[in-house]
């Protein structure tokens, strides 16, 4: 018996000592994990957060260069406008172009070069004719930040920007150029300088893979291939990807890297943080959690065979109650009488504990079931106009923007109807509110039977206005849905004696695109909508017109 003792609080002592050493390994590996991740999305978080600051200082420092040259050409006397000595002349009076370009030139619409800020034995002997920024310039009358490249005037990689001065007939007369040296420090170095912990840096390429600033100077206006910068990383990057990613460089070390687009132009800011000086903290944390994790086995395994000795022989007595608890295959509560001792009360707190669990479980039961309702009604309810049934504006704002970026992405035409109740106003004076709102819910109802598609949104905009969404619908179809509507709504018969054809009628505006990126946006073709509701408004009335007939009232005007 006493073989058999020894033997079972040894095993006892060695399974409380197992048990530790796995739920230290547990508890470690679980916490070592969470931090990790934790900090890899602080890390993360930070570093993008570093680079949107650094994109937005950027994208100021090109405003505020534009802005310089706005303002030097509007500087410009007329009497130098095409006198290259009077030119030259003011320019090289406004020394402080030192200080946020490398130069600035002076050119006409067809490249010809009249003043040079730098060198002025440059004019009349360069010509910028036929350049994508000068063409691109002269074309849109805006200016333009170039790709970079290798000045054949000065042999520098630069970036330029452009500047167009307009004649009194709105033609480009001259654009001013200017020159960002990219390899000497600029204002684009003052923010890339920045380093990230040990190893970390930032670095700025173009959406086709050319380095515009890197620490290593030498690899500017390569290819990020020939720079040996492409990566998988790099290569979500230019795919629009932006945020943090964990990645592997090109020497094959794992390395936080993020990326985030610039607004002015198409340059990603991307920033590369290795792991092994990032989560440097967390290997050090490793070491101290495995010293900590043998310690405290050693200490458990004497405190386990200490205690186990100690509890041995009341646990004996109660093996016998647990044996019958086996063969009964009770789960709900321990049987037996209870007794008057701390056994005892471990037995009644663990019954207690049982009946308080079913109780508990049988509520959060039937809390989850009454939640479950409440968030289904509230969803609906977010989404939903109540007097209509129709999707209400929240909804149709949020559908537009998705299907205006799915078209955007699928080169497909989108298309918005606004329809509006004539006379509203005065119906609602002459048979009451409610009998306002009773019309609302039938030209909901009766839109709603005009055979829209599933895809289809249709949605109480405000008030009397009910707004209708498209997705793949050009201009002629959306025309045709809305006349649909318009002899549906008609169809109804609804008596309307202030109106002059003495039943009611809705006017309706129909407008429709086929986006482009950072070209339209959602709001445009909302707006063009509303306007060309308005303009049906104007010609009398329970009527149709389109962005078309917008543009052709415009130009008319």
């Amino acid at each position: 018996m006493s073989r058999l003792n020894l033997k079972l609080k040894t095993r006892l002592a060695l399974a409380i000592v197992a048990a530790v050493v796995i739920t230290a390994i547990v508890v470690t590996a679980i916490s070592l994990f969470v931090i990790r991740r934790d900090m890899r999305d602080e890390l993360g978080e930070q570093q993008f957060t570093a680079l949107k600051l650094t994109a937005a200082a950027l994208d100021a420092g090109f405003e505020d260069r534009r802005i310089s040259l706005r303002l030097l050409g509007e500087g410009i006397p007329d009497a130098a406008r095409h006198h290259p000595e009077q030119m030259q002349r003011y320019l090289e009076q406004h020394l402080s172009l030192n200080a946020q370009f490398f130069n600035v030139s002076v050119v006409e619409a067809n490249g010809a070069m009249i003043a040079n800020y730098a060198d002025a034995g440059q004019v009349n002997r360069f010509s910028m004719a036929g350049r994508d920024y000068l063409v691109d310039t002269v074309k849109t009358k805006k200016g333009v930040i170039s790709r970079p490249l290798k000045s054949k005037m000065s042999n520098r990689s630069v970036v330029l920007m452009t500047e167009p001065l307009l004649n009194a007939h709105g033609e480009v007369d001259l654009v001013l150029v200017a020159s960002i040296d990219l390899k000497e420090h600029n204002f684009l170095g003052q923010f890339t300088d920045v380093r990230l912990g040990k190893s970390g840096f930032m670095y700025i390429f173009t959406t086709d893979g050319i380095v515009v600033e890197h620490p290593d100077k030498e690899l500017i206006l390569n290819h990020m291939d020939v720079a040996g910068g492409q990566g998988i990383a790099n290569e979500q990057a230019l795919k629009g990807f932006e945020g943090s990613m964990d990645s592997v460089d090109q020497a094959g070390e794992p390395a936080l890297t993020s990326y985030k687009r610039m607004s002015s132009t198409n340059w990603i800011i991307g920033a590369h943080y290795l792991s092994s000086d990032a989560y440097a903290p967390i290997a050090e944390m490793q070491e101290r959690a495995i010293l900590a994790a043998t310690v405290l086995t050693v200490l458990a395994g004497i405190l386990a065979w200490w205690f186990v000795n100690r509890l041995f022989l009341p646990l004996q007595r109660l093996l016998a109650h647990i044996q019958r608890i086996r063969q009964d295959k009770s789960l709900a509560q321990l049987p037996g009488e209870v007794r008057q001792d701390e056994l005892g009360d471990l037995h009644g707190a663990f019954n207690a504990l049982m009946q308080e669990r079913k109780n508990i479980e049988a509520e959060l039961d039937e809390a989850r079931v009454n939640l479950e309702e409440m968030n289904k009604t509230l969803s609906r309810l977010a989404l939903e106009d109540a007097l209509t049934g129709l999707a209400n504006r929240r909804q149709f704002e949020r559908g537009l923007q998705e299907e205006f970026n799915r078209a955007a992405r699928t080169g497909l035409s989108l298309a918005v109807i606004m329809i509006d109740v004539d006379y509203f106003k005065q119906y609602n004076d002459l048979y009451g509110h409610m009998a306002g709102d009773k019309v609302l819910r039938r030209l909901g109802s009766a839109i709603r039977d005009t055979n829209v598609r599933p895809e289809d949104l249709l949605a109480r905009y405000g008030g009397e206005e009910i707004a209708v969404l498209l997705p793949g619908a050009k201009l002629e179809g959306a025309m045709m849905v809305a006349e649909r509507i318009r002899k549906s709504v008609q169809g109804l018969g609804i008596e309307h004696t202030a109106s002059a054809t003495g039943y009611l009628t809705i006017s309706i505006g129909v407008s429709a695109v086929a986006p482009q990126r950072q070209v339209d946006n959602p709001e445009d073709v909302l707006r063009e909508a509303d306007e060309a509701l308005y303009l049906a408004k104007a010609a009398g009335r329970d009527c149709i017109r389109t962005v078309d007939d917008l543009k052709q009232s415009r130009g008319a005007a």
